[in-house]
């Protein structure tokens, strides 16, 4: 039982956060197309610019975050998008 107790990390408030938000995220955009998706980031990236709160740092930042999850045709498509919206 020691040994399985070792290497036991308890959940932060911030993972758990993070993980409450990827579910509401995938309950909200899981069942939508690539071009639906697609087409919703347009207009959030388009509605923050015109707003003045658009972040390239913190939108690469995020991605970032994603690279070790996707596969290499996924990083090609999201840095694709990247250079569409600019940041």
């Amino acid at each position: 039982m020691r040994k399985s107790l070792k290497n036991f990390r308890p959940e932060t408030t911030e993972e758990k956060c993070a993980e409450e938000k990827a579910a509401e995220l995938m309950k909200k955009y899981g069942s939508m197309s690539e071009d639906a998706l697609f087409a919703r980031l347009m207009e959030e990236v388009a509605s923050e610019k015109s707003g003045g709160t658009f972040d390239a740092a913190a939108l690469r930042a995020n991605v970032d975050k994603m690279r070790p999850y996707l596969t290499a045709a996924q990083t090609s498509k999201l840095d694709h998008l990247l250079r569409l919206i600019g940041s």
